[in-house]
């Protein structure tokens, strides 16, 4: 079993990430009213942690990461992306980058606190836990990101 540290993993992704600089922009593509919308969550989240990761020097727990762990969360977040978007190969990256932090380097939930989902499952954050009431349902997909992510299901 390899392991790879977090310093490391995060130097990585730093410099694998910094290509996007130029098309990433802050979420001013949403219609007024729509900013409630899971889309313009989400882009606002993906937002937040590109910009941490490019203007951050690392400063969190300096642990190891389960390489084989980190190569299958790589792959469920291929196979997710080849069902709902396989033509978008540099957005997946994009993603996979941003996942890879907030699951192994910060510890954050891969869905914004405060998110609803159209079933009514919500992320929310209480003190420095994460909650997902929808975790249950959605992590039964083999394959679901879900059983990676840091919140708890209730």
């Amino acid at each position: 079993m390899f392991k790879i540290r977090t310093s490391k993993l995060f130097l990585k992704l730093k410099k694998d990430i910094l290509p996007y600089k130029s098309k990433i922009k802050p979420n001013n593509r949403f219609p007024e009213g729509e900013n409630n919308s899971i889309h313009y969550k989400m882009s606002e989240y993906n937002f937040e942690s590109f910009n941490q990761i490019v203007k951050s020097s690392f400063n969190w727990v300096d642990e190891e990461v389960d390489e084989n762990k980190l190569n299958d969360f790589k792959e469920n977040i291929d196979h997710y992306f080849e069902l709902y978007a396989p033509e978008d190969v540099q957005f997946r990256e994009f993603i996979k980058m941003i996942s890879i932090f907030l699951t192994f380097i910060v510890k954050k939930p891969l869905h914004p606190p405060g998110i609803i989902f159209s079933n009514g499952a919500t992320v929310y954050q209480s003190g420095d836990l994460f909650y997902c009431t929808g975790k249950k349902v959605f992590k039964k997909d083999n394959l679901s990101l879900c059983n990676f992510c840091v919140a708890s299901e209730l």
